[in-house]
């Protein structure tokens, strides 16, 4: 048999490890999983497609009569899927099997016919070290335009596109990392020929992922069409707009800013509005009294933000619902309606939204206002795409921008240092002489970093903070690791109660790693562990008592430091920043990190390394997308 043909098998893979995982990873052969689909394959090895197929007694003995029926069944409609792997196994492809099973799902029989006619179909699901082998396998030439065209989809999926946060790369730049991959010099007829393959889209000279293009086209034209639109539940009547903002601001200690009550009134006489304002600038403040005007028509405000920890915080500012992007999307997905005119949807910390969260909002918006809100200085989304910067900068959306930070005092000095980073500049910053409002710097090596945390510390907790009043934020993963590892190995002198299948002490402190709306837990709660008694553990995460399983410890992360993308949409009275040299910190991160604080920042490390990170452009301004060039096209065909 040779690689071309498929396996005369009965189409069922042979290699155990293979099948192995695909039993334990379907679902649909209920009650195997991996002990007993280990199990299996140690009983029945190379025949173990066969033995169930026969309904052997042996595999029923293993995981009993109602999973051996049941396997037997799913696996003869599954013989498409098998056929794929097993041919792929043929090839000695060296796929990783769950690659391979999606592959298998989504190709169904026609998958082996489209792969063996074009192998480098795969570069969508796998590297490109594993497809090129594929490729020779089956004959294909390194000069052969399929290769090509492959090589520059890699290129444009890998880390000088979209592992950058990019959507767009000049198609230069993109032949000069396709030909790394190619092993060869190519010209512009390799670009020409990926677009016309559809493996990419060309815009202006340059080259863009068909699956990125498509997303910001659709948000661009949609968000162009929002713009000069009343609200589809009609214009609020101005006198009576000013009578319920009258009524909002004669309790309040402060008065609304023009700025701030000219985007409540935006927000009732335009569908879209982008609302940027900097750190402690009073967007919560708008966001409040936008949804109590809006409640009061009859309209159903609903705040929706990428992270947990900070819908629970969106809550607890505005008093109204607040929920996850993701369960947002899920809610609306089940849904055979879209969301309808009396509905305003906000998405806060919008600058923290990518291409692909924009473009499933606005999909399922429906008759619904938007109201997109952000700040952005702060750091760009972890998820390729700029949107809600290029919205600010662009003169056809309507926006308010809020400049007055209200929330620092201006005698802490935070506010200047804050305007100063985002305009790459910082003066002068003295050291730490105790616990008292404002910026300080204290230069150390990386080496007695936590030796100096330790003394800030003291001095903090000595007048009168509490612990979790001090919050360390660290821009990269090396100090992270760094200041974890020094206070646990503090925590655990004495030998401590430790949380069961963990290395967790009582005491220590945590932080929560996914969103549980049935427990009442979000992802990036912080806290610390109150008590470890046999199995059952209590810890207290943002606020509220919790009590946790052994099991849960997996969803835990000590959190003596946590990273900058962590501390986004929180804030502490005092914050502790190391920063040393490192490529990936600029001016955003350092922005984003020294804003998370009430009342004192303290910098410890390299001041050259701080100054340089800030002369850097922030990283949403390095990002190369086509979103700003998408909306120019839409203008450029309404005129």
């Amino acid at each position: 048999m040779n690689a071309h043909t498929p396996p005369d098998n009965g189409g069922l893979p042979q290699s155990p490890s293979m099948f192995q995982h695909y039993l334990a990873r379907e679902r649909a052969f209920k009650n195997i999983g991996p002990k007993r689909a280990a199990a299996l394959t140690e009983a029945f090895g190379d025949d173990l497609s066969k033995a169930i197929l026969d309904q052997d007694e042996g595999v029923a003995d293993i995981i009993g009569e109602e999973a051996a029926l049941n396997a037997a069944a799913v696996l003869e409609t599954r013989l498409p899927e098998t056929t794929f792997l097993a041919w792929l196994d043929s090839l000695a492809a060296d796929i990783p099997a769950a690659k391979a099973i999606r592959l298998a799902r989504a190709w169904g029989p026609q998958g082996i016919d489209a792969i063996r006619e074009n192998p480098y179909l795969l570069i969508a699901i796998t590297d490109w070290k594993t497809v090129d082998r594929i490729g020779a396998a089956l004959n294909i030439g390194p000069k052969d335009e399929r290769r090509q065209v492959a090589a520059v989809e890699a290129t444009l999926s890998g880390s000088a596109c979209l592992g950058a946060g990019s959507t767009l790369l000049a198609s230069q730049d993109a032949l000069r990392v396709a030909e790394r991959l190619l092993g060869y010099k190519c010209g512009a007829e390799v670009a020409e020929a990926a677009v016309k393959a559809g493996g990419a889209i060309g815009l202006a000279g340059e080259l863009q992922p068909p699956g990125a293009a498509h997303m910001e086209a659709y948000c661009a034209l949609k968000l162009a069409q929002l713009a000069p639109q009343t609200p589809c539940s009609g214009i609020t009547d101005p006198d009576t707009l000013d009578a319920l903002l009258e009524e909002y601001e004669a309790p309040q200690p402060f008065p609304l800013t023009d700025a701030q009550r000219e985007a409540v009134r935006m927000s009732h006489r335009h569908r879209l509005l982008v609302l940027a304002g900097y750190a402690g600038s009073g967007k919560t403040t708008v966001l409040k009294e936008v949804c109590q005007t809006q409640e009061t028509l009859r309209k159903t405000p609903l705040i929706i933000t990428l992270s947990g920890r900070a819908a629970q915080r969106a809550n607890e500012a505005t008093g109204r619902r607040a929920i996850t992007v993701a369960r947002f999307l899920i809610e609306q997905e089940k849904s055979d309606t879209l969301l309808d005119e009396n509905t305003v949807l906000i998405a806060d910390e919008a600058s923290m939204l990518g291409l692909v969260e924009v473009w499933r909002i606005l999909r399922r918006l429906g008759d619904a206002s938007l109201i997109l809100c952000g700040d952005p200085a702060q750091l760009p989304p972890v998820s390729p795409g700029v949107v809600f910067h290029a919205l600010v900068r662009h003169p056809d959306i309507r926006k308010v921008v809020l400049d007055r930070v209200h929330r620092q005092d201006e005698r802490t000095g935070i506010p200047a240092l804050a305007e100063g980073v985002r305009d790459g500049i910082i003066g002068t910053l003295p050291p730490f002489t105790g616990a008292k409002p404002g910026v300080t710097f204290d230069a150390c090596e990386r080496d007695n970093l936590c030796h100096e945390i330790v003394r800030l510390q003291t001095a903090l907790h000595a007048d009168g903070n509490h612990p979790d009043h001090v919050q360390i934020i660290a821009p990269t993963n090396k100090e992270i690791d760094i200041i974890n590892t020094h206070f646990h190995g503090l925590a655990m002198q004495g030998g401590p109660t430790l949380w069961p299948g963990t290395n967790i002490a009582v005491g220590e402190p945590i932080i929560w790693t996914v969103n549980n709306a049935e427990r009442g837990l979000t992802n990036g709660a912080l806290g610390r562990v109150l008590s470890i008694e046999d199995e059952r553990i209590c810890a207290l995460l943002d606020g509220t008592e919790h009590e946790l399983k052994e099991e849960d410890g997996q969803f835990v992360q000590l959190a003596y430091a946590i990273s900058v993308h962590k501390a986004q949409g929180s804030q502490w009275p005092a914050v502790i920043i190391p920063t040393f040299p490192s490529k990936i910190v600029d001016r955003s991160l350092i922005y984003t990190a020294l804003t998370r604080a009430q009342e004192q920042v303290h910098f410890l490390g390299s001041l050259n390394a701080m100054q340089r990170a800030i002369e850097r452009p922030a990283a949403a301004d390095v990002r190369k997308t086509g979103f700003g060039r998408y909306l120019d096209l839409v203008k450029e065909m309404k005129n």
